[in-house]
């Protein structure tokens, strides 16, 4: 390259390095999208327009929500990884969309270590080992002695590949064979659980708690590295099994490429609005536990540490979706 060439190449990085300074400083100067990647109603759906809601009234721009569902969040990932980079683009993203779906799919239109800047974690929504009031067990040990005892005597519902996981890293831990009993949702399992057909399930703690709470079924653990605030009476799984924590969880990101300025303003706003008392009142009392990074850094880190233990757990129970 000659001189000519490198003056002109150094000085057409230097106009698009301020032009992305200049973008940033102005940010946000429309509306922005935030992609659900669920149906309304659920926990991720009122999360996202809580936070964008708070997010409309801290930037002064509408924050508008988008629910794209299908294939296991990928329909919502996949155009979010294909947005242009520009702050404008935001992605709900759950567990199963960073840490799961790379290795449950043999083919996946996006990836989720490549095709997205991380902002930070959000929220997490323990789930839970449910089992039928008339079940003889009130802890998670009472299932695994008597399951050790005499194998076979357990089927646990699953609705999720989430489950899956869990029940499978519990099995392992445990050193025993629970057998999974597959569901189309969460809400045919908790169904069949009452009505007796199955003994024990796992559901997440927003569907379960209110049955708790009306003494219809039993929680005998939670899959949570903290206890709820809602229910601190119920323990963890992390204390039959130290450092257990396979839980649900949900996390703001934005497509590969966005300025790092932006990725911070996004960050500190997102945290900020997190931190709100009555922002923290509603999420505890859905059963969903707020719960920001220190940095883009930290999040992108436990995405690693959460992607290579379940990869593993995945590999050992063998469980793919075609």
């Amino acid at each position: 390259m000659t001189t000519a060439l490198r003056r002109i190449a150094g000085a057409a990085l230097v106009v698009l390095a301020s032009t992305h300074f200049a973008a940033a400083q102005g940010y946000p100067v429309r509306s922005i999208t935030l992609v659900v990647p669920f149906a309304p109603g659920g926990p991720a759906d009122v999360l996202g327009r809580l936070i964008g809601h708070k997010l409309s009234e801290e930037f002064g721009q509408q924050v508008v929500v988008e629910n794209r569902s299908g294939a296991n969040t990928i329909v919502g990932a996949q155009a979010v990884a294909r947005a242009k980079p520009d702050g404008y683009t935001l992605l709900l993203a759950i567990d199963g969309t960073l840490v799961m779906n790379p290795f449950l799919y043999s083919k996946l239109p996006y990836d989720p270590f490549k095709d997205f800047e991380p902002i930070t974690l959000v929220a997490a929504v323990p789930s839970s080992i449910t089992a039928n009031i008339k079940t003889p067990v009130t802890t998670l040990k009472d299932v695994i002695d008597i399951e050790k005892a005499k194998p076979g005597t357990f089927q646990i519902g699953v609705s999720t590949p989430t489950s899956q996981v869990t029940i499978g890293l519990m099995n392992m831990r445990a050193g025993i064979n629970i057998t999974m009993v597959p569901y189309r949702g969460g809400t045919t399992q908790i169904t069949s659980m009452l009505a007796g057909d199955i003994p024990i399930g796992h559901e997440s703690v927003n569907v379960a708690l209110p049955l708790y709470r009306a003494k219809k079924i039993k929680i005998i653990a939670l899959n949570s590295p903290t206890r709820l605030e809602l229910a601190p009476e119920i323990p963890l799984i992390a204390e039959t099994f130290p450092g257990f924590d396979l839980g649900i969880w949900q996390s703001v990101v934005v497509p590969a490429g966005t300025p790092k300025e932006i990725v911070a303003k996004l960050h500190g706003a997102i945290n900020k609005v997190l931190a709100m008392p009555d922002v923290r009142e509603r999420l505890i009392k859905a059963g969903i536990q707020p719960s920001g990074s220190k940095s883009p850094e930290e999040f992108a880190a436990f995405v690693r540490s959460q992607a290579e233990t379940r990869s593993k757990v995945i590999k050992a129970v063998g469980i793919k979706i075609e």
